[in-house]
């Protein structure tokens, strides 16, 4: 039989493609991972970098604790501001998922690039059909209905049949690519980032997270490659699937302090990826405070383009990305830390305090960590943070940054492992 496209509309789905879905529940807490039971493990393989709205992961299940999940069908969850599309219009916007399309894959499924009708560019994920982690696509799209800020990833619409078994998300497209691509040299382009461009996405990234944190969501992965950069390098935070949503986990609330009850935490399994986990996420604590960790060592590798994991021999130690940068400042040796594919030089003075604020956000003690909305206002200049430094060097970095998240127990993995929510 031959089918001929144009006796077709391609704006519709046919009859049989079942698009409808129960009214919507005032809570869409059905749509989240919310009650755990236990913990779940989960090893995966980072693939290589996507240039979209999200980055993919290789998972394998290491080991499993009776942990609540959804159902294993992906109803629609609300839509919202999102819009809906159909998988014809995806379809065609990719060239029927052609292989040159095609920006990354990985377990979760495959992200290509496309046109909509319009002429504008878009990042397409496409789920894998044997997907059985659905409320990470919930959570996706919980997020996009929510968010609108200049340094959050834009979820534009998303695809979703249980029916055909089709589940797509549409984010804007992103030319520059992630972060984690950029300091890798791992662009096309093969782009050098200078120092005042580094500095623009420090705070562009840190005001997102802040975003994140004043509508009580907590990110849980933050990271280079869940940093996307636009054409103009404005920082878009991305990859939602495994936010924790505070006012709807309140029965696993702990402690509340601080403001905006920011210093409550939330347990739950552990999530994130090593190198950026908050050592509190070992013990099933789940923070705004795990988002600051996650962005200090991110702030790391924005300065000295190497990665969280790699190790640095000092004095004959073995030590982290952390751990380095905080003898060299301690050494006033700074300029070892920088990194020496940086164009133009750097501003020494600005560099130092960078770091600063970096070791502050990676100290053991989540307490001693700044809000989010204070490292917004550190970077952009308008409040200092003297005081907490003058606790932190009185300390001598003995609750700073720790050997926990970050301990050479890899030797099973000959590359970057992560501890993550099935995705």
């Amino acid at each position: 039989m031959v089918f001929k496209f144009s006796t077709l509309d391609l704006t519709e789905d046919p009859p049989d493609f079942d698009l409808d879905s129960p009214p919507a529940s005032q809570s869409s807490t059905n749509c989240l991972p919310l009650n755990y039971a236990g913990r779940s493990f989960i090893k995966a393989i980072t693939p290589r970098q996507v240039v979209a709205g999200a980055s993919l992961r290789l998972a394998n299940s290491a080991s499993k604790f009776g942990w609540w999940r959804p159902s294993e069908s992906l109803q629609c969850p609300e839509a919202g501001r999102l819009k809906r599309f159909t998988f014809r219009e995806l379809k065609v916007a990719t060239n029927n998922f052609s292989e040159t399309k095609k920006l990354g894959q990985g377990g979760y499924g495959y992200v290509y690039e496309g046109a909509l009708g319009d002429g504008s560019r878009v990042a397409i994920k496409r789920l894998n059909r044997r997907a059985s982690q659905p409320w990470t696509f919930h959570a996706e799209v919980k997020v996009g209905n929510m968010i609108c800020h200049r340094n959050l990833i834009r979820v534009l619409g998303f695809c979703s049949s249980s029916k055909r078994g089709e589940h797509m998300l549409v984010y804007a497209f992103m030319p520059n690519g992630s972060l984690d691509s950029l300091l890798r040299g791992q662009s096309t382009e093969k782009i050098q980032l200078d120092w005042p461009t580094r500095k623009k996405i420090a705070i562009g990234a840190a005001r997102g997270i802040s975003h994140l944190h004043d509508l009580r969501i907590i990110h849980r992965d933050i990271k280079p490659a869940n940093i996307l950069l636009d054409e103009n390098f404005e920082a878009r935070v991305a990859d939602f699937g495994m936010a924790l949503f505070m006012d709807e986990y309140k029965e696993k609330a702990v402690s509340e302090r601080g403001p905006n009850g920011q210093d409550v935490y939330f347990t739950d399994c552990a999530m994130g990826t090593l190198g950026y986990m908050d050592p509190e996420s070992f013990l099933g604590r789940n923070s705004v405070k795990s988002d600051v960790y996650g962005f200090g060592v991110t702030l790391l590798e924005l300065i000295s383009g190497r990665r969280a994991r790699e190790t640095t021999c000092l004095d004959g130690n073995e030590l982290r990305l952390p751990q380095w940068a905080h003898a060299l400042l301690k050494e006033q040796q700074l300029e070892r830390l920088v990194d020496t594919n940086m164009p133009g030089g750097y501003d020494k003075s600005e560099s130092e305090k960078i770091v600063r604020l970096a070791l502050l956000c990676t100290q053991f003690d989540p307490k001693k960590r700044p809000y989010m909305a204070e490292a917004v206002l550190f970077l952009e200049g308008i409040i200092v943070l003297e005081k907490r430094w003058e606790e932190y060097q009185h300390e001598d970095g003995l609750s700073g940054p720790n050997n926990l998240s970050s301990s050479s127990d890899s030797s099973s993995c000959s590359r970057e492992d992560e501890l993550s929510g099935p995705r």
